[in-house]
């Protein structure tokens, strides 16, 4: 699957950055990465939250989550 292939070249070039750059520079890279997705996912629960049909689907969410 094309997906695949170029998802494992993106991990094959990740691997090679962080094995020719110092660990700080790639840390804050990955740092800053990781903000940006919980920070996206906030403004979508956000989002979801303003509707009646998006409170409901956070309530089913969050009893999926207690149910572990």
């Amino acid at each position: 699957m094309i997906r695949d292939k170029t998802h494992m070249e993106f991990v094959d070039r990740w691997a090679e950055h962080v094995m020719s750059v110092p660990r700080e520079k790639w840390k804050a890279e990955q740092t800053a990465f990781i903000n940006s997705v919980f920070e996206k996912a906030g403004h979508f629960y956000k989002r979801l939250e303003k509707s009646e049909k998006g409170r409901g689907i956070l309530k089913r969410l969050k009893e999926e989550r207690t149910k572990r």
